[in-house]
């Protein structure tokens, strides 16, 4: 009977991760074949669209695929589901963009490894086990090392590689020790499973092991969406890297982990007892403020385009940890009941837009003699190029959170969550905490819309008109990230309902449906008296 049911799971499992498995077989035969087939890099992007357009068939077809949460190693819910649709969706987008990028040479790696971390991204989201979404979160990282190098082979491309290298090598040790602990404060490395036998006994055994996997997987996870303290990387790395893979680190790092702060943190420890939930608080509380103030403030001393938009990408890490800080407030609140968690999706999906927008834009403009790469670069666009200069404008307004925009909505949710939040003893946390957040929205907006005047107020006569390059690929990438962004600023509603329904999967933990003992209830007196 064992066997039968480990064989049940492990076909689910297999169903479920479908889109990943075409992903990985895909990249892994582009690169097998890169080696000894000399293609133009045209016909190794239309292979690696094709993949993700038959991924993204196969996440429709498997949507309705039943899972045994409390066996399975992916989970099939609202979340894994929407969260994927949203990295395939931007996987065609990020395709878009680097069409041009790759020599013929190496176009196949190229591809193929981008290929490779749009799935370890859908893994992470679809996870449920900690050694598969440790998996996961390296899929993500070791492609990228290969992506840093592989478009230019220079000095400044070498220098960012080899810092993106050892500091990630770095958060993924402290995230994995923080993982270990995450096993040890209840021996069960199914997150449902530890979050159910949680809620269930009211108590965690070890509170202290809990607080240290807390600490040492937001320091890991702090690495991968550029928060503080483990930020530091990202301007330099940025800016050493081609524009595409900088458009690539500003969003997909930070999706996958904010995903696996609410797959591995958030939906296991807001149901803890309240000491720990309040030390959680405090510490993204800190990180939060720490974040958003320091970003937007060294924001505003940049001239290069690269460095200003990795202090925007930190900034904007600070907003979502806002969220995080609410998502532990609001376990045990029914009334509030996700609503952190809620943000955040909401805060990603617009981010990606938005990002990805400018990122875009950028990318297909050059000037005669050099790439686009200063904020002076830009001035007079609006008169030379004004389609771009549209573009531009939508997605840098909306990052600045500018009315009725999606960044405008995605900021809304956050700071009213946060000023929604309670917590039993400190009522003050979180409205200060919003006030930080809006105080550092101001300031965010002086720098992006100092970019929009530039560009529609001081035309400059002096150089010849900036050119335009990457053809149709990057013209429909761009236009449908601020297409979007327009228009689910418009129809924002259906958005955050569907960010609701995610959140609510995530946390999600009923009881086993057909369960072999019965559960007694259990108390945290009554495991003292056990002892």
């Amino acid at each position: 009977m064992m066997a039968e049911n480990a064989f049940a799971a492990a076909q689910q499992t297999a169903l479920i991760l479908l889109p990943e498995i075409i992903l990985l077989l895909t990249a892994i035969g582009m690169m097998t074949a890169s080696a000894f087939l000399q293609q133009p890099r045209r016909r190794w992007c239309y292979v690696g669209v094709c993949a993700l357009l038959a991924a993204l068939t196969a996440l429709v077809a498997v949507s309705q695929q039943e899972t045994d949460m409390y066996a399975s190693v992916a989970l099939n819910d609202d979340l894994s589901f929407w969260a994927r649709l949203v990295l395939l969706l931007t996987g065609l987008i990020v395709i878009g963009l680097a069409h041009e990028e790759p020599a013929d040479d190496r176009a196949g790696e190229f591809f193929g490894a981008l290929l490779m971390i749009d799935a370890g991204a859908m893994l992470v989201a679809a996870a449920n086990e900690l050694v598969f979404l440790f998996v996961g979160l390296e899929l993500v990282s070791m492609p990228t090392y290969l992506l840093l190098y592989l478009s230019r082979r220079d000095a400044a491309t070498r220098e960012a590689a080899t810092k993106y290298f050892f500091l990630s090598i770095f958060a993924s040790g402290l995230l994995l020790y923080g993982l270990a602990f995450l096993y040890g404060t209840t021996g069960i490395s199914n997150l449902k499973a530890v979050t159910f036998l949680i809620e269930k006994l009211r108590y965690i055994p070890h509170p202290q092991l809990g607080l240290i996997a807390i600490v040492f997987v937001m320091a890991g996870l702090c690495f991968r969406v550029a928060a503080v303290p483990l930020q530091s990387y990202a301007p330099d790395v940025y800016q050493g890297s081609p524009m595409v893979i900088a458009a690539l680190l500003a969003w997909v790092p930070k999706a996958v982990g904010f995903l696996a702060i609410l797959r591995a943190v958030t939906a296991v420890f807001s149901i803890a007892t309240e000491p720990l939930v309040v030390k959680a608080i405090i510490l993204c509380w800190v990180i939060a403020a720490a974040t958003m103030t320091l970003g937007n403030f060294l924001a505003l001393l940049q001239e290069n385009l690269k460095r200003l938009l990795a202090y925007s990408s930190i900034a904007h890490a600070g907003y979502l940890m806002i969220g995080v800080a609410v998502a532990f407030a609001n376990g045990q609140r029914a009334t509030l009941l996700y609503h952190g968690s809620e943000g955040i999706l909401f805060y990603l999906v617009a981010y990606a837009l938005m990002t990805l927008g400018t990122f875009g834009v950028i990318i297909g403009l050059r000037l005669p003699d050099r790439p686009v790469e200063r904020v002076e670069d830009l001035a007079g666009l609006g008169w030379t190029r004004p389609w771009p200069a549209i573009a531009l404008a939508i997605c840098l307004l909306s990052l600045s959170g500018i009315p009725p925009l999606m960044g405008f909505w995605a900021k809304f949710e956050i700071f009213t969550a946060a000023l929604a939040a309670q917590t039993a003893d400190e009522r003050w946390w979180f409205p200060l905490l919003a006030v930080i957040g809006v105080l550092n929205a101001a300031i965010g907006a002086y720098y992006y819309l100092r970019i929009v005047v530039l560009m529609y107020l001081s035309p400059d006569q002096e150089r010849e008109p900036v050119q335009i390059r990457g053809g149709w690929p990057v013209a429909a990438a761009v236009g449908a990230c601020a297409g979007l962004t327009v228009v689910l600023g418009l129809f924002w509603t259906p958005v955050a309902a569907t960010a609701r329904v995610a959140a609510q999967s995530a946390a999600a933990h009923p009881a086993p449906v057909s369960p072999r003992v019965e559960i007694p209830e259990f108390t945290a007196a009554a495991v003292e008296d056990d002892r």
